[in-house]
C-alpha cells in the first residue's frame, strides 16, 4: 500500500470500505460525509487518511456514488461469505448496525462520530482510554452474574428439548405435552454446580468458564464477614505481567481502599470498597428519564445527513446518542438540580465534557459512586428538624452521589475547614463539593485502626487484610442454634478505649443516647484492652514473642471457646417410598465397634450432652443392617465436650445428624496475638504476677513486648495508642484517633502530663524478683490486643511410629492421620552443612522406609525371593537370580523401599537398572 492508511469497517462477516458504507447509509456526496465527520481540513494527517479511504472505495467499487450501487456492493460482500445471513441487506443493517438508532441517516451520523473519535485519537487530540480507569469499568453484581449463568443453562435445556421433540416429529410417533420434553434438572444441577465448583460462565467466550466468582463467606468475626461482602475482584490472568492493573489509580480515590489488598499473587487485583463506596444498580425508568431530559433542553437527533451540528453539543445516555443541545452548561445545571430535588434518580451520573462538546449520562449498574457534600446546599441543614439520616440528607440535596467520571467536573474540598479558607488561597478556590471526612477514603478494616496514618503502609495492610480477619471475636449473635464446622468465640470481648469517626458510624446513632456514649456496635472490634509494657523480660520476648501474665490469663484474659461440628447423613426410608435392600440400609445406632470406643454413645448412636470425648472415640454411631460399621470417629488431636446434638432431614430425603464439640482454650505457649498495628507475636512465656515489674501504683503489665519491634517496623501508632489510651483510662478529654485528623503528639503528651503522669508515658517500675527500683523507665499503657485463630493446639505435630503409606512404605503426610513431619530438601541441606551425616541417614532412611534388597553380584541385577525345586525333589524358598539361574553370588543390601519400588516400576517399563555392590 506504500504506507497509505485508510479506514475500513469490519461489519457482520466482512470488511467494508468506510466510504461505501456511508453511501449505503444514505449520504449524498463526499462533502456531506466530511461535514458529518466534522474535522477541518487544516490537519494534513486527517486529510490524507480521508483521501486514502476515498481512493480505496473507488478501487473496490467504481461509481458507488450513483443510485443504490453502494448498498448492493455491501450486499454482495456480505452474501459472498461462508455463512451469509438470511435477512435482506436493509434488515441486516437495521438489526445489527447500531440497533438503538432507527433511521439509516442517524446511523450514518453515529458512524461519523466514531470515525471522528478514531481520527482524533490517531492525531493525538483525544486521549486513549485507560482500561484501569474506573470510568471504563463496571462491577458485575449478583443479578447480572446469575442471569448470565441461567441463560447458559436455559439454552442447554432448550437444545435438549428440541432434540427430544424432533425424535417424535418423524415417523409414526405422537408429539407429547411440553412437560414430557422439558428437563428442568439441567438448570437446577447447572446452577448448583456453578455455586459448588465456582466455575462460572465466561462473559463472552461461550465455551470457557472463569473461576473465583463464588467464594465462601467466612465467619471468624463480623468484621471479616463485612469485608468479604465488600470485596471486588478483577478478572485478569495472573501469569506474567498484567500491566498497571495492580497499581492504585487516581480514579480509586474514595471508592476503593488503597491499603486493603491481599499480599501474594492477588495483590492489587482483589480490592475492597472504601467505607462509603456504593455500587450503582440498574435504573429501570428509562422513558421517564428521557422526558426529564427534554424538559432540560434536549433536542431530538435530526433524521438527515445534511444538517450541520458543529455548534451543538452531543448528549449520550449509556453510550447511545439520544440528542443534542445548544448550551450544555445550563442543560447539565438543570439536570443536576433535578437530581438534587429527587425528580430523577440519585444514581444517575452526569458528565460534561466541554473539550469535546459532549454530555455523557450514565444510568447503568456496576459504577462505584461515593457521597459528597454539596457546598451550595449546606445551609439547608439549618432547616432540618429531628434526627439526620443519610437518606434525608440525600433527599434534600445536601449529599449527592458522584461517579468516577462526574468527579472530574467537581472542585472538592478535603474538609469543611477548607471551605472557610477558600478565599484566602492563592488563587481563590470556588469549591462545589466537600468530603464528608478524610478517614472515609479507606476501607472498614483500616478506618477503625487508631493513628493509622502514623504507621508504615505494609503493617496496616497486614492488620487490615490478615490480623483483623483472623482475630477471635463474637462471630454471630445466634451461636447456640448454628452448626458451624469450625468456629472460635472469645469469652470476654471488649471495645477499645480509643474511637475513630468510622467506628462511631458503624453503630446505630438512633440508640446512642440510651447507651450514654457507649458504642452500640462494638462487635467490629475483636479483642481486649491489655496493659502492655515495652521491656525486655528475661529474654523470653525476643524476636516478636511476648511474655504474658499468668494471673491475668487465669482471670480469663483472652480465654476462648472452640466449637467443631461433625455431620453425617443416612437415607430416609419413608421419604424414598420403596424399601431398599436390607443389607444396604444404613441407620444411626450403637454397636460394639472395632474402629473406636463407644462408651459415651446412647442407644440411638449419638453421645449425650456434656460427654467428654477424646481421640479415637466414636462421635456419631452409624451401621448397616448387615453389621458393617460406618461410624464417624474423632481423628488424632481432636477432642472436646458435646455441646449439642441436632437430628433433622434435608430436601434430598436424607436424615442428617450434627454433633458439636466444645473446647475451652486459655492462652498457651505458641498462641498468636497481634496489636491493631500489624505487630504480631507468639506467646513465649507465661510469667507469674509476683515476678513481673510493678509500678508505684501497683500496676502489673498483662503483656510485655520487646522494644526492638518498633524501630524497623515503623509503627509509632501503637505507642501513640498506648499513650492516648492511658489518658482516656484516667479520664482524659481526648478520645478520638481518627485517621488523617488525629490529635497531635503534643496534645496527647499534654493530656498525660495534666493527669499527673510522665509526659512520654514512661513509668518508674520495681523489680518483682528483688523489690529494687529499676534504673531505667519503662513505657507502659493500655493497648488493644487481638487473639488470632492460629493456636499451638491446632498445629502441634508429634509422632514416634505410626501409619505408613501402603505403596511406598513411607510415613503418611496428614497431621490428623498421625502422619510424620516433612523433611524436605532444604532441611537436608542444613544437615549436610552441619556435617551431621548420621542424623541425616537416620531421618531419611532409618526412620522413613528402610528395607533390604537382594542383588546378584555377577550380573548386577535385582534378585527376587522365590520358591524353587532343588535336587532330591525338595522345595526351598530364598533369593534367586533368574538371569544367572543361580543363588551363589546374591548379596543383601540396605536400600530405601522407594528406591526398590522405582527399580521394579522401571523394570515393568522395560528399563533395567544395574547395581554395583561393595562390602562395607
Amino acid at each position: 500500500m506504500g504506507g497509505e492508511k485508510f479506514m475500513t469497517v469490519y461489519f457482520s462477516v466482512t470488511e467494508i470500505p468506510i466510504w461505501i458504507l456511508f453511501f449505503a447509509l444514505g449520504a449524498q456526496n463526499d462533502r456531506e460525509i466530511v461535514n458529518l465527520i466534522g474535522l477541518g481540513a487544516e490537519d494534513c494527517a486527517i486529510v490524507n487518511v480521508l483521501l486514502a479511504s476515498i481512493h480505496d472505495a473507488d478501487k473496490q467499487c467504481e461509481g458507488f456514488r450513483k443510485g443504490d450501487k453502494a448498498i448492493r456492493h455491501v450486499e454482495k460482500l456480505i452474501k459472498s461469505c461462508k455463512f451469509p445471513p438470511k435477512e435482506s441487506i436493509e434488515e441486516c443493517i437495521s438489526n445489527y448496525l447500531f440497533p438503538s438508532l432507527k433511521s439509516f441517516q442517524q446511523k450514518a451520523r453515529f458512524l461519523a462520530y466514531m470515525v471522528k473519535c478514531l481520527l482524533e485519537g490517531y492525531t493525538g487530540r483525544r486521549k486513549a482510554d485507560n482500561r484501569d480507569d474506573f470510568r471504563n469499568k463496571r462491577l458485575e453484581l449478583s443479578g447480572e452474574l446469575l442471569e448470565r449463568e441461567l441463560r447458559v443453562h436455559i439454552k442447554h435445556a432448550e437444545r435438549r428439548m428440541i432434540k427430544a421433540m424432533q425424535r417424535d416429529l418423524y415417523g409414526d410417533r405422537e408429539v407429547q405435552s411440553i412437560e414430557h420434553y422439558m428437563d428442568a434438572s439441567i438448570i437446577t444441577n447447572g446452577l448448583s454446580r456453578a455455586f459448588s465448583t465456582g466455575a462460572w460462565s465466561h462473559p463472552f467466550r461461550r465455551m470457557e468458564r472463569i473461576s473465583g466468582v463464588v467464594a465462601t463467606l467466612r465467619r471468624t468475626n463480623p468484621l471479616q464477614t463485612t469485608a468479604d461482602m465488600r470485596k471486588t475482584r478483577q478478572q485478569v490472568s495472573y501469569t506474567g505481567k498484567v500491566g498497571d492493573a495492580r497499581y492504585p489509580h487516581p480514579s480509586h480515590w474514595g471508592k476503593i481502599c488503597f491499603l486493603t489488598t491481599p499480599d501474594g499473587e492477588n495483590c492489587g487485583l482483589v480490592k475492597n470498597l472504601a467505607s462509603l463506596g456504593l455500587v450503582s444498580t440498574c435504573i429501570l425508568e428509562q422513558d421517564h428519564i428521557l422526558d426529564k431530559l427534554y424538559k432540560c433542553g434536549l433536542e431530538k437527533l435530526v433524521d438527515d445527513t445534511s444538517t450541520a451540528l458543529h455548534e451543538k453539543h452531543k448528549i449520550f445516555v449509556d453510550g447511545d446518542w439520544v440528542g443534542i443541545c445548544k448550551d450544555s452548561a445550563s442543560f447539565v445545571a438543570k439536570l443536576r438540580q433535578k437530581r438534587r430535588k429527587m425528580e430523577v434518580p440519585h444514581q444517575i451520573e452526569i458528565k460534561r465534557d466541554q473539550h469535546h462538546g459532549e454530555v455523557r449520562i450514565f444510568t447503568d449498574a456496576g459504577r462505584i459512586l461515593r457521597p459528597l457534600l454539596v457546598v451550595r446546599n449546606l445551609r439547608k441543614i439549618r432547616d432540618f428538624k429531628g434526627e439526620f439520616s443519610f437518606q434525608s440528607l440525600l433527599d434534600n440535596g445536601v449529599i449527592e452521589l458522584i461517579g468516577p467520571e462526574e468527579e472530574e467536573d467537581c472542585q472538592t474540598a478535603w474538609g469543611i475547614t477548607y471551605l472557610f479558607t477558600a478565599k484566602e488561597e492563592n488563587p481563590p478556590m470556588k469549591y462545589t463539593h466537600c468530603e464528608l471526612d478524610s478517614s472515609f477514603l479507606v476501607g472498614i478494616s483500616c478506618g477503625i485502626i487508631p493513628f493509622v496514618n502514623h504507621d508504615h503502609a505494609r503493617r496496616i495492610l497486614y492488620q487490615a487484610e490478615k490480623h483483623s480477619q483472623q482475630a477471635i471475636g463474637f462471630s454471630t449473635t445466634n451461636p447456640n442454634i448454628r452448626v458451624d464446622t469450625n468456629i472460635h468465640q472469645l469469652y470476654y470481648p471488649q471495645k477499645p478505649l480509643i474511637r475513630t469517626m468510622l467506628s462511631d458510624c458503624l453503630g446505630k446513632p438512633r440508640y446512642a443516647r440510651h447507651h450514654k456514649g457507649i458504642l452500640p456496635h462494638p462487635e467490629y472490634f475483636n479483642g481486649q484492652c491489655a496493659i502492655v509494657a515495652v521491656n525486655v523480660h528475661l529474654g523470653y520476648n525476643q524476636e516478636d514473642s511476648l511474655v504474658m501474665n499468668r494471673a491475668s490469663m487465669e482471670r480469663g484474659m483472652f480465654r476462648s471457646e472452640h466449637i467443631r461440628s461433625y455431620k453425617a447423613e443416612v437415607l430416609n426410608k419413608e421419604a424414598l417410598g420403596g424399601k431398599p435392600k436390607s443389607e444396604d440400609c444404613i441407620n444411626f445406632g450403637k454397636i460394639q465397634s472395632k474402629i473406636g470406643r463407644v462408651d459415651s454413645l446412647d442407644d440411638d448412636g449419638f453421645p449425650f450432652i456434656g460427654a467428654n470425648l477424646q481421640t479415637g472415640d466414636i462421635v456419631i454411631g452409624k451401621h448397616a443392617e448387615s453389621g458393617v460399621d460406618h461410624s464417624i470417629k474423632l481423628k488424632h488431636t481432636e477432642r472436646g465436650m458435646v455441646q449439642k446434638v441436632v437430628l433433622s432431614a434435608n430436601d434430598d430425603g436424607k436424615n442428617f445428624a450434627a454433633v458439636s464439640l466444645r473446647q475451652v482454650r486459655a492462652p498457651c505457649l505458641g498462641d498468636k496475638f497481634s496489636s491493631m498495628h500489624g505487630q504480631k507475636g507468639v506467646l513465649g512465656f507465661l510469667e507469674s504476677q509476683e515476678n513481673f515489674p510493678f509500678t508505684m501504683q501497683g500496676i502489673v503489665p498483662d503483656i510485655v513486648i520487646n522494644p526492638h519491634a518498633f524501630p524497623s517496623r515503623q509503627t509509632p501508632g501503637q505507642l501513640l495508642e498506648a499513650a492516648l489510651g492511658k489518658g482516656i483510662a484516667l479520664g482524659g478529654a481526648l478520645k478520638y484517633a481518627t485517621p488523617f485528623s488525629t490529635p497531635s503528639m503534643e496534645a496527647v503528651t499534654d493530656q498525660l502530663h495534666r493527669l499527673g503522669f510522665s509526659r512520654w508515658g514512661n513509668e518508674r517500675v520495681y523489680d518483682g524478683h528483688t523489690g529494687e527500683m529499676v534504673r531505667s523507665l519503662i513505657f507502659m499503657g493500655p493497648t488493644f490486643y487481638q487473639r488470632l485463630t492460629h493456636m499451638a493446639e491446632d498445629k502441634v505435630k508429634f509422632r514416634n511410629t505410626g501409619p505408613v503409606h501402603p505403596l511406598t512404605r513411607q510415613p503418611v503426610a496428614d497431621r490428623k492421620r498421625f502422619g510424620g513431619i516433612k523433611f524436605g530438601e532444604m532441611e537436608r541441606d542444613c544437615l549436610i552443612a552441619h556435617g551431621a551425616a548420621a542424623n541425616l541417614h537416620e531421618r531419611l532412611f532409618t526412620l522413613s522406609d528402610s528395607s533390604q534388597m537382594h542383588i546378584c553380584g555377577k550380573c548386577k541385577n535385582m534378585a527376587n525371593v522365590i520358591q524353587r525345586s532343588v535336587l532330591g525333589g525338595r522345595k526351598i524358598r530364598g533369593p534367586y537370580c533368574r538371569f544367572c539361574e543361580s543363588a551363589e553370588h546374591v548379596v543383601k543390601a540396605n536400600v530405601p523401599y522407594g528406591a526398590k519400588l522405582l527399580c521394579q516400576e522401571l523394570f515393568s517399563m522395560g528399563i533395567s537398572l544395574k547395581f554395583d555392590t561393595e562390602v562395607c
